[in-house]
């Protein structure tokens, strides 16, 4: 595709916000998204010749009116030349959160999180060429994950299979974006996968049932304020998110959220993970993921039903406290 204004964004590194400002273009509310370098969700390989292949990628998220999922291929040389590749969504849908694994002249593009009307049963696996750019679909058959994103993927057995772990499955008869919690071996040659681990642990996901976010990101950032002594630059702000909770929010439940009324020990947090806490229980990891929409319980083996009940119900109790409001548990069956 020749765009230049495309290749200057690039060049310049922009974002839409900055290419828009830079010609004084219309509001993107107005003429709808400008075209951005600035995305979250792409892959860049590396190629032996010096190429650098960089695909797809969102710009910011929904609420933003520059909200954009990308399906091109966009590639640089050593001489800093730069050629993008645009294709129908036939071809190539909008494609985000991927992993790319590069396979001789083939990158395996597996996963996608994409606009809700492209998403489907089971994980999404493309083929670039990299000598022709074109981008082939794989029917894959097997056992395989559902729609699947946040991944890693590891090439393994010389080449010949990809090892898919972790990342975020979207699902219909769950209530939100879930925790990939098994391990997956996709055949190369077959294009066929096979399910590695089927761990059947207990896991819960706590939502509030009118829908709205929960208030537990302002509660602990009123609990850093108190606790700092810097200036309180946000304080109006977070009384606003926080106005529904009254007065007195129980910031000591808050506190002790994720320390179970059983014989416990804690687990050191992992400094590059965000809202994710642990506890050891007889040996068995119990963790608890918190999100803007729901907090996720996870017991990580096997404990006595009983010992499951009294952390589901003890984390259901406060978390309607500190609400104030209705929460709905929804038990993940395994599928």
């Amino acid at each position: 595709m020749t765009n230049p204004f495309w290749t200057w964004v690039i060049e310049e590194g922009l974002s839409a916000f900055g290419a828009n400002k830079a010609f004084g273009g219309p509001t993107s509310g107005q003429a709808g998204p400008c075209w951005s370098w600035n995305r979250y969700g792409r892959s860049e390989t590396a190629m032996p010749d010096g190429r650098v292949i960089r695909i797809g990628g969102e710009h910011e998220d929904h609420y933003d009116p520059d909200f954009y999922i990308y399906n091109d291929v966009v590639v640089s040389d050593p001489a800093g030349r730069i050629e993008i590749f645009g294709y129908s969504e036939d071809a190539f849908p909008p494609t985000d959160f991927h992993t790319a694994t590069l396979v001789g002249d083939r990158i395996v593009v597996i996963g996608n999180l994409s606009y809700p009307k492209f998403r489907k049963d089971k994980a999404q696996v493309l083929v670039l060429d990299t000598n022709h750019y074109s981008v082939d679909r794989v029917d894959t058959s097997g056992a395989g994950p559902k729609w699947l994103h946040k991944h890693s993927a590891e090439l393994a057995e010389g080449g010949l299979t990809i090892l898919v772990r972790g990342g975020l499955i979207d699902h219909p008869r769950w209530p939100s974006l879930v925790e990939n919690i098994d391990d997956w071996r996709l055949d190369l040659d077959a294009q066929k996968w096979e399910r590695l681990t089927d761990r059947a642990w207990p896991r819960f996901y706590f939502t509030r049932a009118d829908a709205e976010k929960n208030h537990l990101y302002w509660l602990r950032d009123l609990l850093w304020a108190r606790g700092s002594k810097r200036p309180d630059r946000f304080a109006d702000s977070r009384s606003e998110h926080l106005r529904d909770l009254g007065p007195t929010p129980r910031l000591d439940l808050v506190e002790t959220l994720y320390s179970p009324a059983l014989p416990h020990s804690k687990v050191a947090e992992v400094e590059s993970e965000f809202r994710v806490h642990r506890v050891k229980i007889d040996d068995i990891t119990v963790r608890y993921v918190e999100r803007d929409y729901e907090v996720c319980l996870t017991v990580e083996g096997s404990l006595p039903d009983e010992t499951v009940e009294l952390l589901r119900a003890e984390l259901l109790g406060k978390l309607q406290i500190i609400e104030n409001a209705q929460i709905d548990c929804t038990r993940l069956m395994p599928d």
